[in-house]
């Protein structure tokens, strides 16, 4: 008899454990969730403060709207800064000094990476966007392949700056 109460209350209490982890887990998710969702529809002022696009039932569709055309310049903003650094990563030339050259790759590695970084950050927000229900599961999926060409092609100058420099970093 005793077993048996010590079974039920030791089911009870993991039974409590895992639903008061999930509840922190779902909590946490949700923060995580909003932050991101605010950092993909936010703009920036001129004097250089986030003003995040509001969204409540009864704007909902202009929410969106705003939040579809912050996106869009989100991705282009990428693409353009991708296509940059892409370029001067691939004009970069080896001087013949190994100092010079470990630093320039260095310089040029960092800024892909950086790059790299945020296109991440992007597809993250999108995620969550998907998750929450603000996005649809098509435009996700479009957007979410664009953000993968651009890693591909953040990869694709690293891997010819590393060959043409000759280090595996």
């Amino acid at each position: 008899m005793k077993k048996r109460m010590f079974s039920l209350l030791s089911v009870t209490a993991l039974a409590a454990l895992l639903l008061a982890g999930c509840g922190t887990a779902t909590t946490g998710t949700n923060q995580q969730n909003a932050t991101t969702s605010s950092t993909v529809t936010g703009a920036q002022t001129t004097d250089g403060s986030a003003a995040g696009t509001a969204q409540n039932n009864t704007t909902a569709q202009t929410g969106t709207a705003q939040a579809n055309t912050a996106e869009t310049a989100d991705i282009s903003a990428l693409s353009k800064k991708v296509s940059e650094a892409v370029a001067a990563a691939d004009a970069a030339k080896p001087s013949g000094t190994t100092d010079a050259d470990r630093t320039l790759f260095m310089e040029h590695k960092t800024a892909l990476d950086a790059l790299d970084r945020e296109v991440d950050a992007y597809s993250d927000a999108l995620e969550a966007q998907y998750r929450n229900g603000s996005l649809r599961y098509e435009d996700f999926r479009s957007k979410d392949a664009e953000t993968e060409k651009l890693e591909d092609s953040l990869d694709d100058a690293e891997d010819r700056l590393e060959d043409r420099f000759g280090m595996d970093d």
